[in-house]
């Protein structure tokens, strides 16, 4: 069998490094604690893999949870590679899709008695009016309803069983305000994506034959990146795995916890590996970053830990560059001195990332960028591509298979075609259904040229295939509307007027683009090297947390992970006489 072929390739790959390999074959629960460069990726695929083909028999399978649509994306293809693809007996998802396709809507209407059909998704209008309507019919306030909702919204992640004392017995007008929110999105037939994991935990911790039906069906569950996954997701994962006897695979790293404000909490990840009933493995090496880069990235962290370069690493390159004014001229530094000198030095484009805080601080790089003609690829939120969008990363998969992808197979076919099902009806679809939107795909994605308008192409996408998709949709939680953001924002009136379907998907015949990003977009991606922009006193730390410490820690959690993208070179740009009072901590330990 192939795949048992594969499986073996991969264990062996493994085996010079004890700890991978023990994980990749535990069968008891278990927690990896993996830093940056780590191989987690690998680690976790291939235990999952392991799994499947030796402990699980058909057709149970197992279930992976992730922090991001992007994340799943690179978990698929890596068990592709293995052979094992998803399907019945393999879920790879989100912690919301998981809510949703696996609790929700297989066991709601059972168990909730104000659920009825035809729910869809709450859009930022639908959430904007019910807050308004919320908070007169609850607090009634002088205050901003946005800004009251800031808080409610924080306790709504935190407080996720609402049979706790802390319910109502802390700022009980707060949790008025969240039952008056959810019953005015119930009353328009609506949830939002924070309420598909509380529904879910509600529901599974009410019932039992639920938990039972799950572990029928996934007796393992894998958890990626559990550090960024909040509140509701760890409740259900005692009640799954510790309740229920589903076995639980958790990798993570609380030192990459950067999503607080998305009610990701670190403390969950380390409470967890403390456990008695879970074996806690630490994964040591980082074969990402050059020894120099490892040692420097203890700095940012404010904190030290045994990472170490396999033997025979590279000792890799720091470099601080001051630069006389704000974030114009360091664009124009970077832009006319630094990356030129790098591609001299044999990087390509697309070996170089460009990160930032903030999007607003990669401002003037984009226009300066724009101006002078030179390629780039941007993660953060005014991206072309929402990277945590299925809709979008669909129709940029399609982009790619249509430009010569359908020649090396990359994307396959017969993966669109499933992603599309998937979009359109969920688990439900009929092989009638299946077959039909094959023929409305295929009939669509005729071979194009690399320097064919992409505006044109997505916009005859939306007329001719995704449009009326829409309409016959049966699953909730996509926005096709994402995808009509991207053609308004590729209009020949625009600043994408000029983009090309082939650097749309990152084909750019050789000559590369760089990549832009937010720390927090440039999260699980590294690039041999690294450009960290506008590391000034005002931009990390924030001026505010420099006398908190518990924000002063988040941010230095922040700057490690942009730190620890670097493989080979890290160049550190700021404003002369105003760098980040984390710069010289992080030269002395690259001198050492």
């Amino acid at each position: 069998m192939k795949s048992k072929r594969l499986l073996q390739a991969a264990l062996q790959s493994l085996a010079k490094n004890k700890e991978q390999t023990t994980a990749a074959r535990i069968t008891t629960n278990t927690v990896v604690l993996a830093g940056p460069g780590s191989g987690k990726t690998k680690t976790l695929t291939t235990a999952m893999a392991r799994s499947l083909i030796e402990d699980v028999e058909e057709p149970r399978g197992v279930a992976c949870i992730t922090y991001n649509n992007e994340c799943a994306y690179e978990l698929e293809d890596r068990l592709n590679a293995l052979g094992i693809e998803r399907g019945d007996r393999v879920f790879i998802g989100t912690v919301h899709s998981f809510a949703l396709s696996q609790i929700i809507l297989p066991y709601g209407r059972c168990v909730l008695p104000d659920w009825v059909d035809g729910v869809t998704v709450a859009t930022d209008q639908d959430r904007a009016e019910a807050i308004e309507i919320a908070y007169k019919a609850t607090i009634n306030g002088n205050d901003d309803p946005k800004k009251r909702w800031e808080f409610a919204s924080d306790k709504r992640k935190l407080v996720v069983d609402r049979e706790s004392p802390d319910w109502r017995g802390r700022n009980p007008e707060l949790a008025d305000f969240i039952e008056a929110y959810e019953a005015e999105l119930r009353y328009r037939k609506k949830i939002d994506f924070d309420d598909m994991p509380l529904i879910a935990y509600d529901m599974v911790a009410r019932h039992a034959w639920i938990r039972d039906s799950i572990r029928a069906k996934y007796p393992v569950l894998f958890v990626d990146e559990y550090q960024d996954l909040g509140h509701a997701l760890h409740l259900l994962v005692l009640k799954l795995c510790f309740e229920s006897g589903i076995r639980l695979f958790a990798v993570g790293d609380a030192d990459q916890s950067i999503y607080g404000f998305n009610g990701a909490e670190p403390s969950l990840l380390e409470n967890l590996s403390k456990r008695a009933d879970v074996t806690t493995i630490k994964l040591k090496f980082n074969y990402r970053c050059g020894t120099r880069i490892i040692s420097a990235s203890m700095a940012a962290l404010g904190e030290e830990r045994d990472y170490t370069g396999p033997d025979g690493a590279h000792q890799g390159v720091i470099s601080f560059h001051p630069v006389k004014g704000g974030q114009a001229a360091q664009a124009a530094y970077v832009l006319g001195t630094l990356i030129p000198k790098l591609q001299t030095e044999g990087y390509s484009l697309n070996d170089i990332g460009v990160l930032y805080r903030w999007a607003k601080h990669g401002k003037d790089f984009v226009e300066l960028a724009e101006a002078r003609g030179i390629p780039f690829v941007r993660a953060d939120n005014q991206a072309l591509i929402k990277r945590n969008s299925p809709v979008a990363r669909f129709v940029e998969r399609c982009a790619r298979w249509a430009i010569g992808g359908w020649k090396l197979a990359n994307p396959k076919f017969a993966h669109l075609l499933r992603d599309a099902t998937s979009l359109v009806f969920g688990m439900s679809a009929t092989d009638a259904e299946r077959k039909q939107i094959g023929l409305e795909l295929i009939s669509f994605l005729k071979p194009l040229e690399p320097a064919f308008p992409v505006h044109d192409w997505l916009a005859s996408f939306r007329s001719k295939v995704i449009g009326p998709w829409a309409l016959r949709a049966r699953t909730i939680g996509e926005h096709w509307s994402d995808l009509d953001e991207m053609i308004e924002r590729t209009e020949p009136s625009g600043k994408g007027s000029a983009l090309s379907i082939g650097v749309f998907c990152g084909d750019t015949a050789g000559a590369g683009a760089l990549n832009l990003s937010t720390f927090h977009s440039a999260k699980g991606r590294e690039f041999r090297a690294v450009i960290l922009l506008g590391m000034d006193d005002d931009v990390i730390p924030h001026p505010y947390n420099v006398n908190n410490p518990r924000k002063l820690k988040a941010d230095r959690r922040e700057f490690y992970v942009a730190v620890t993208r670097a493989k080979e070179e890290l160049h550190i740009i700021y404003t002369e006489g105003h760098h980040s009072m984390f710069l010289p901590e992080l030269a002395q330990r690259s001198q050492d």
